[in-house]
């Protein structure tokens, strides 16, 4: 009688948390309208799995290492950043796919050619950095999708004239 009760409640308990480890889209709802603009261009996509090192460090740092929200282009909208692996064979490749939020729907852009991509996160807005390429310190106008390879390197991509530039902050 002990053992079902007690296997009971923590079936109840298990029930009431949900899943330990909610999907990255679950967790930052990536809108159905950056969904399907991705799937149109990228057929078969998926979120890239981070290593078990990015995963303990991101729930350490409480983000989501596939997905970033911010507003990359200084408008006043929520964009989507989305880190995933895409294409075939010799043609299969991690990338980042952006959904810039406009009045008429999402605006796609893909940044195909990662200095890194272990995993993205979030440059904020004002932070200082440095650049390695020019070797300045710099200050970020907007927000921006800063992809890393854990412990190692990583490049912030800004949204200038349409499209995206790199910014090598991190060796």
């Amino acid at each position: 009688m002990m053992k079902t009760t007690i296997w009971g409640s923590l079936v109840f308990v298990a029930c009431l948390l949900g899943p330990s480890r909610a999907t990255p889209v679950e967790a930052a709802e990536v809108p159905a309208a950056c969904r399907a603009k991705i799937d149109a261009r990228l057929p078969g996509w998926q979120l890239t799995v981070p290593s078990a090192d990015v995963a303990a460090w991101a729930k350490q740092e409480e983000f989501d290492p596939t997905i970033v929200l911010a507003d990359l282009d200084d408008d006043g909208q929520r964009d989507t950043a989305v880190l995933l692996i895409a294409g075939t064979g010799a043609a299969r490749r991690v990338q980042i796919a952006v959904c810039m939020s406009r009045k008429a729907g999402p605006e796609l852009h893909i940044i195909p050619d990662l200095y890194c991509s272990d995993g993205i996160s979030l440059t904020k807005k004002g932070s200082e950095g440095f650049d390695f390429e020019t070797d300045k310190t710099i200050r970020y106008r907007t927000d921006g999708i800063h992809a890393f390879c854990f412990e190692k390197a990583g490049a912030t991509y800004l949204y200038r004239g349409g499209r995206f530039i790199r910014i090598v902050d991190s060796d």
